[in-house]
C-alpha cells in the first residue's frame, strides 16, 4: 500500500539522520512531488508517523522530527542526561537553583546548561539543540507570554519537559516555581505588621507570571488586611535588570526617583528583585531618605554573602532556590523513566528579617491613615 510505503521511507529517512530531531520535514508539497502520491495518502503515512512518536505536526508550522527512536525506552538503570534552558543566573537567582539541579542529578546524570540572555530565538534554538542530545529538558523560558516552539513540538511526543518559574494554564507541562501569591502577600503583610500603611510594589517590566503573581499577593494583602488599595502605587518599568537590557541602571534611578515624589504617602515598598531593591534605595538617598529610618524595603532574593558580614542585608523573601531545582530534575527523571502526567508545583517561600525594615517614623502612620483613600 502506498501509505505503507511512504510512512516506511519516510521513517527510515529518520532514523538514519536525514531528517535531524528538531528539523522540518519538506513541506506537503515538496513531499507529494517527491512520492508521486496523492494528499490523502500523505497524510495518512505522515499520521502514522505522528502516532508511533516520530514527528509533531502543527497547523500552520508543519511537520517536525521529535524523535529518531521513539519505541527506545529508558530502563531505570540507564543514564540520563537533561538539558537545562536558562536566561540568565547570577547569585540572587539561578546559581543556587542549579546547585540544587546538580546535587539531585547525582553522579549518574549529566546535566547540560545554555543560557539565552531571553533572546527568543536563542532560546528556541538551544532547545532545538539539546533535544537531539539530551533525554529530557528543564527550561527557565524568557517570558510568560508564549511557550517556545521548540518545547510545543516535543510535547506530543512525549518527550521529558519541565518549565521552571512559570506557569502555562491549559498547556500539559510540568512547571515548577515559588509560590509567589503566597510570597507577595507575605512580603506586603509583614510591612503592615510594622505599622505602614501605604505599601508600594516595584517590579521589572519582564512578562512573566512571577511579577504577576507576586502582584496578585500584594493586592489579595490589602484585601485580607481591609486596606486601601491605590493601584498607581504599583510600579511595573523597571527595565536594566532584565536580561539583555540596554537601559542603565541611572535610567531606572531616575524613573523610581519620579515615581517616589509623586507618592510621598508611601512608606514601604516590597521591590520584586534584590537589584531592584539597590535601584530603590538609591532613588530613595538621591531625595534624601534613608533605609530603613524614613522608609522601609522588603525584596526577593539575597546574595548569601556569608563571609561578609558587613554587607547590608535586606529583609527580603528567600525562595527555595536548591529545592526548585531538585524538583525539576526529578521530575524530568521521573518522565525520563516512564511516568505519565503533568504536575503543577508550588515550592513555598520564607521570610527572613534583615536590616531594611521598621516601623514608619513617627506620625507618618497616622498622617497616612487620615490622607484621602484611593481605590
Amino acid at each position: 500500500m502506498l501509505y505503507q510505503s511512504t510512512f516506511e521511507d519516510l521513517r527510515s529517512r529518520i532514523r538514519s539522520g536525514e531528517f535531524a530531531v528538531g528539523q522540518r520535514l519538506p513541506s506537503e508539497a515538496e513531499l507529494l512531488a517527491h512520492y508521486a502520491v496523492s494528499a490523502i495518502t500523505l497524510r495518512r503515512a505522515l499520521d502514522m508517523l505522528r502516532q508511533e512518536g516520530y514527528v509533531a505536526r502543527r497547523p500552520r508550522v508543519g511537520t517536525t522530527v521529535v524523535s529518531a527512536d521513539p519505541a527506545a525506552r529508558i530502563r531505570p538503570t540507564d543514564q540520563v542526561d537533561i538539558g537545562v534552558v536558562l536566561t540568565n543566573f547570577d547569585d540572587t537567582f539561578g546559581t543556587r537553583v542549579l546547585e540544587g539541579m546538580l546535587d539531585e542529578a547525582g553522579t549518574e546524570t549529566d546535566v547540560v546548561v545554555k543560557r539565552t540572555h531571553g533572546d527568543h530565538d536563542a532560546e528556541d534554538a538551544a532547545i532545538r539543540a539539546l533535544a537531539t542530545r539530551v533525554q529530557g529538558l528543564v527550561v527557565l523560558p524568557s517570558s510568560s507570554e508564549f511557550i517556545p516552539p521548540g518545547v510545543l513540538e516535543l510535547l506530543p511526543a512525549g518527550f521529558p519537559v519541565v518549565i521552571l518559574d512559570r506557569r502555562y494554564e491549559g498547556i500539559p507541562v510540568s512547571d515548577i516555581s515559588t509560590d509567589n501569591i503566597g510570597a507577595g502577600a507575605a512580603a506586603t503583610e509583614h510591612l503592615f505588621g510594622l505599622g505602614h500603611r501605604r505599601v508600594a510594589l516595584v517590579t521589572s517590566d519582564s512578562r512573566v507570571t512571577s511579577n504577576d503573581d507576586r502582584r496578585r499577593g500584594w493586592v489579595g494583602a490589602h484585601a485580607r488586611n481591609d486596606k486601601a488599595l491605590d493601584d498607581r502605587l504599583a510600579f511595573h518599568d523597571v527595565e536594566s535588570t532584565l536580561p539583555g537590557a540596554t537601559d542603565r541602571p541611572e535610567d531606572d534611578v531616575a524613573r523610581l526617583v519620579a515615581f517616589i515624589e509623586a507618592h510621598p504617602e508611601a512608606t514601604a515598598f516590597v521591590a520584586g528583585e534584590y537589584n531592584i531593591a539597590l535601584l530603590l534605595r538609591d532613588a530613595l538617598e538621591q531625595l534624601g531618605k534613608h533605609v530603613p529610618d524614613d522608609v522601609s524595603i522588603v525584596c526577593f532574593d539575597h546574595p548569601d554573602a556569608t563571609f561578609d558580614r558587613h554587607l547590608f542585608r535586606f529583609t527580603h523573601m528567600a525562595q527555595d532556590q536548591p529545592g526548585v531545582g531538585r524538583q525539576a530534575v526529578a521530575q524530568v527523571l521521573r518522565q525520563a523513566r516512564g511516568e505519565s502526567g503533568s504536575r503543577k508545583i508550588l515550592v513555598p517561600a520564607q521570610l527572613v528579617a534583615g536590616a531594611s525594615t521598621a516601623p514608619p517614623p513617627t506620625g507618618r502612620a497616622e498622617r497616612a491613615t487620615r490622607s484621602p483613600s484611593r481605590h
